[in-house]
């Protein structure tokens, strides 16, 4: 997403509270484009962007790989009726659900070249509000309280969907994500 009024770019993660927050500027600004940047680093809109967008602050969301992955799965109308160890078995390699299941993090929003990220700060999200609060002060936006969207149907513990086994599985599959932003289960 790009607000040309803030002068910010947010770059999407999936399954992070993303609409949640572009939700939040497109409100004040109809004219927000939702879309841009919605492929971090390797996207088209990234590699070719302008250079008056070169002074904007680019923030980002990231989430618990465990919880996200959950997430994601009771979200995707493929997936959600298939076990979960199914799911980590032969997770999607291309398009929607690939983006919203597959894909890292820190694809998304680290450099390949530098090793760097590519964002001047993180909205967790497990602490959404505050965050997104502190971007707003930084960006002289009003708080505003942020709308659930695309909420999934899921027990909030995302602990209870994993076994020893599963558990595992998504350590090496994530591990990257559970590194770089410290996360554990």
């Amino acid at each position: 997403m790009i607000d040309h009024h803030y002068r910010c770019i947010f770059i999407h993660q999936r399954k992070a509270a993303g609409s949640s927050i572009i939700t939040a500027f497109a409100d004040e600004h109809p004219d927000v484009d939702k879309r841009r940047y919605n492929g971090g680093v390797l996207g088209k809109d990234w590699i070719n962007r302008q250079s008056p967008e070169d002074g904007y602050f680019v923030f980002s969301a990231v989430r618990n790989p465990f919880d996200r992955l959950v997430s994601a799965w009771k979200y995707l109308s493929s997936l959600r009726g298939l076990p979960l160890e199914e799911v980590l078995n032969n997770l999607p390699r291309e398009g929607h659900d690939y983006r919203h299941i597959t894909k890292t993090q820190v694809e998304m929003i680290v450099s390949p070249a530098s090793g760097r990220l590519i964002v001047e700060d993180l909205i967790r999200y497990e602490q959404l509000q505050s965050d997104f609060d502190r971007i707003c002060g930084r960006l002289g936006k009003p708080k505003t309280q942020l709308k659930r969207v695309n909420r999934s149907d899921r027990d909030r513990d995302y602990r209870k969907y994993y076994t020893p086994e599963l558990r595992a599985l998504v350590e090496v599959i994530f591990k990257m994500d559970l590194d770089y932003f410290n996360y554990d289960f």
